[in-house]
């Protein structure tokens, strides 16, 4: 995923710790583990892979309503 992807889909669903947010673009954007991306931002490796599992839901959604699978 792009950076500019990735901002795009988070203007859609903010998540509620801008921590675990930076950890998901960690994981989707930079390719980091979720558990390297949890121990860089100081959070835990559940509010990342939950951020990632909405993050990644979320796009799914957006994909099908734009018609694009």
């Amino acid at each position: 995923m792009t950076p500019d992807a990735f901002a795009a889909l988070c203007a859609l669903h903010r998540t509620r710790s801008p921590a675990a947010q930076e950890a998901a673009r960690l994981v989707m954007v930079e390719g980091l583990s979720q558990t390297k991306a949890a121990a860089r931002v100081g959070v835990s490796s559940g509010s990342v892979s939950n951020a990632v599992a909405t993050l990644r839901a979320r796009l799914a959604l957006a994909r099908r309503a734009a018609g694009v699978e």
